[in-house]
């Protein structure tokens, strides 16, 4: 069953929160996507269950943060007001906000600040995901057409940097000027991972090295600065807040590696984005590094060819080639261990109802990459 999240009391530099009535719930209820299944296989339903639980305890926050989402199309011009709108408005997993709010409540109470962070984050990440579409040249994203399928690219480069403006000039908002510096610093790691992954596109020799950099600069660093100002914001220990930082960067690295993997066995329709773009791309993602890495020099010249050739290679012949060789399984093992690690740094944390649920966040990663085993 779908989680139904309800709305508490709240304000906020980025508007009200719903207000529930005496019995505790609200007129409309918002259903979070049930992710039971990312590839052929389904998800050991314990491991579903503990995400389910984790997103369950911070329902009423999360419900808040997709408020203020929404309204934030109203704070820009009007002109811009429905690209916006349409930006914002995909049904995604909200995996960073989850993440601010959890470490929030790990070390502290839940305050409109969290709420707050939680929107700017997702406010960056939606703004890479709409560049992203446009480089990758993908149509689908969020059960939906992407905005380039939609309006073109050039309208829709323009759409993703007023996005990043506008969460930026929100981060302002905070009165401790750390908290800005940090959300700031993330943006820039953000775009510059991005930047350094086009450079090395069709690189055929990346090392794992420069690979997990790059990672750690696109999707650790808000995953990171998620977690590290959650507990920022609650006035945690700085060991707390470091061991917070490390957790989000490994499981922010995990997730990556996992959506690397993922675009090759995943289900589409069941994920709601086009998939089998990193290859076409030439993004040559950590399963196909693995595969390069491990191959004799002759099956090395004979996976250049077919990576290279001018009609790319074919999807199922690139999903034989990960699986039988051992690749794939070798990128899940990677990323089984990176969540073992960010599990670890919890043992910092002093034991809560919400510690305990970045502990089951970390149990659901596990479920998904057992699932594409």
């Amino acid at each position: 069953m779908p989680v139904i999240f309800s709305a508490r009391e709240g304000t906020s530099a980025l508007g009200p929160s719903p207000v529930i009535d005496d019995r505790g719930s609200i007129g409309e209820s918002v259903l979070v996507k049930n992710f039971t299944r990312w590839s052929t296989k389904e998800i050991d339903p314990r491991s579903h269950a503990a995400f389910a639980s984790a997103i369950e305890l911070i329902g009423p926050d999360l419900y808040s943060v997709e408020e203020r989402i929404r309204e934030q199309s109203k704070a820009v011009d009007p002109g811009v007001e429905h690209y916006f709108e349409y930006a914002i408005g995909g049904s995604g997993k909200r995996l960073r906000p989850a993440m601010a709010l959890l470490s929030g409540g790990a070390t502290g109470r839940i305050v409109s600040d969290h709420v707050d962070l939680a929107v700017i984050v997702e406010l960056i990440h939606i703004a890479s995901l709409v560049h992203d579409d446009i480089m990758d040249g993908a149509d689908r994203r969020r059960d939906r057409p992407t905005l380039n399928a939609k309006w073109g690219n050039s309208l829709t480069v323009l759409v993703g940097d007023v996005l990043f403006a506008h969460a930026l000039r929100l981060s302002t908002k905070f009165s401790n000027s750390d908290v800005s510096r940090r959300i700031a610093d993330a943006a820039a790691d953000v775009c510059t991972g991005e930047i350094l992954q086009t450079q090395r596109r069709f690189d055929l020799n990346l090392p794992l090295s420069e690979y997990y950099r790059m990672v750690q600069m696109k999707t650790g660093a808000l995953f990171a600065v998620s977690c590290e100002l959650g507990a920022f914001l609650s006035g945690a220990s700085p060991t707390v807040i470091t061991a917070l930082k490390n957790y989000g960067n490994k499981v922010g690295v995990a997730y990556q590696v996992l959506d690397d993997c993922i675009d090759l066995v995943g289900d589409e329709e069941m994920i709601g984005k086009t998939l089998g773009t990193d290859i076409a791309c030439g993004k040559f993602t950590l399963p196909v590094l693995l595969l390069l890495q491990n191959a004799s020099p002759k099956e090395r010249d004979e996976l250049h060819a077919l990576l290279l050739a001018e009609n790319g290679i074919a999807p199922e012949k690139l999903v034989e080639l990960v699986t039988s060789r051992g690749a794939l399984p070798a990128a899940v093992q990677a990323a089984r261990d990176l969540v073992d690690e960010a599990e670890a740094e919890l043992v910092h944390v002093q034991q809560n109802r919400h510690a305990a649920a970045l502990g089951s966040m970390t149990e659901y990663l596990r479920g998904v990459l057992d699932s594409l085993s």
